[in-house]
């Protein structure tokens, strides 16, 4: 009966799982979530919360006796895990620096971030700072002085403009570009170099441009936005493992350990995801890089000779898609399209001779009746 119930759950899991995204959906989106629940479901019914002493051994011989009920608990968990999906995009989400459309989180949106643009400033300061008061001296302790203060000021002055490289640029209209979380500014980077320095707003021009890609960047993107999905899902749940975990602290044993090492492997998730989101952006400009002529000629318009042609019809391009359907009208009214219509060349014609003679398929010359 127990087989039974295994093989029929098991296939539901396996059908649900192909219907959802297959191997994506279970690894990306399902897993992180099932990790979460199945860690609470376990911390609510060992009796850990209660203050008693949980034996693993046991607990797992008295799972071996009941296979049917820990196979419903898998089916449930599974459930439970697919039912909370949403949740766990929204959180990634707001991890992601996107809180506009979040009820509370909105009104916070300005002061995050300008707490990142005082911090950003802070580190432009103290990159362009200069060592002065260097003295000519030629006694042994001064040199070793001064060498120091060159070293940390070498040090001081490198990791500021480390810490302004992880932020995006401001546009030359004034427009901040800065997120309210660290994941959002290294998301947001690696778009705006991307596309900025070719004259093209990539959020705005990126679905245009996403068919021309070969496939080897494409899976490459691919593969980095499911690393950084699952990093910032795997941030959440183990932050959510440590708020859930905070009551075992008071029990003065190895469970007391449960919430601090729960709280490391969220950072180090976190630190994980903002390296990779960082590399990220190197992809993405590999992308533009190497194809946005194809999206050019694939939208029918004349590939620009010049790089000053090319900044310009840009530009106006990105203006283009993001504007209003009357503002757009401009746009068109000033290019003309390039047709290739990819017709298959024509028969050739064969020269006519005189007298009526023309060439057979071997070349030489028959003269007509």
């Amino acid at each position: 009966m127990a087989g039974a119930l295994s093989r029929m759950l098991g296939g539901l899991v396996q059908a649900g799982a192909k219907a959802l995204g297959g191997e994506r959906f279970s690894l990306v989106s399902l897993l992180p979530t099932t990790l979460l629940v199945t860690y609470v479901a376990f911390l609510g019914t060992s009796g850990v919360y209660s203050g008693e002493k949980v034996d693993l051994d046991s607990l797992a011989q008295t799972v071996g006796k009941n296979a049917g009920w820990a196979i419903l608990a898998v089916f449930g968990v599974f459930v439970i895990s697919v039912l909370l999906r949403p949740l766990q995009i929204t959180l990634v989400w707001i991890l992601e620096g996107y809180w506009e459309n979040t009820p509370v989180l909105k009104w916070a949106e300005p002061f995050a971030i300008e707490r990142h643009l005082r911090r950003r400033h802070t580190a432009e300061v103290q990159a362009d700072q200069y060592l002065d008061n260097v003295r000519d001296d030629p006694r042994l302790q001064s040199i070793v002085s001064d060498r120091r203060r060159l070293r940390a000021h070498v040090i001081r002055t490198s990791r500021a403009e480390q810490r302004v490289g992880q932020y995006p640029e401001d546009r030359p209209d004034g427009d901040i570009r800065l997120m309210p979380t660290m994941l959002g500014n290294a998301l947001r980077k690696g778009e705006d170099d991307a596309g900025d320095r070719y004259g093209l707003d990539f959020p705005v021009i990126a679905p245009r441009l996403y068919p021309h890609l070969s496939d080897k960047i494409n899976a490459e993107i691919i593969r980095n936005l499911d690393v950084v999905e699952s990093g910032a899902a795997l941030t959440t749940v183990f932050f959510f493992a440590a708020v859930a975990s905070v009551p075992l602290v008071w029990r003065a044993d190895e469970w007391s350990f449960a919430a601090p090492a729960a709280l490391l492997l969220a950072v180090l998730a976190h630190l994980g995801t903002l390296r990779t989101a960082r590399d990220h952006g190197l992809l993405l400009a590999s992308a533009v890089d190497l194809h946005r002529f194809d999206m050019i000629a694939k939208l029918h318009y004349k590939l620009p000779s010049t790089p000053h042609e090319e900044w310009d019809f840009n530009r106006s391009l990105s203006i283009f898609y993001a504007s209003e359907s009357g503002e757009a009208r401009e746009f068109m009214l000033s290019h003309r399209y390039v047709h290739d219509l990819g017709l298959p060349p024509g028969p050739a014609a064969q020269p006519v001779l005189p007298d009526g003679a023309s060439n057979d398929s071997d070349g030489s010359a028959v003269q007509a009746e």
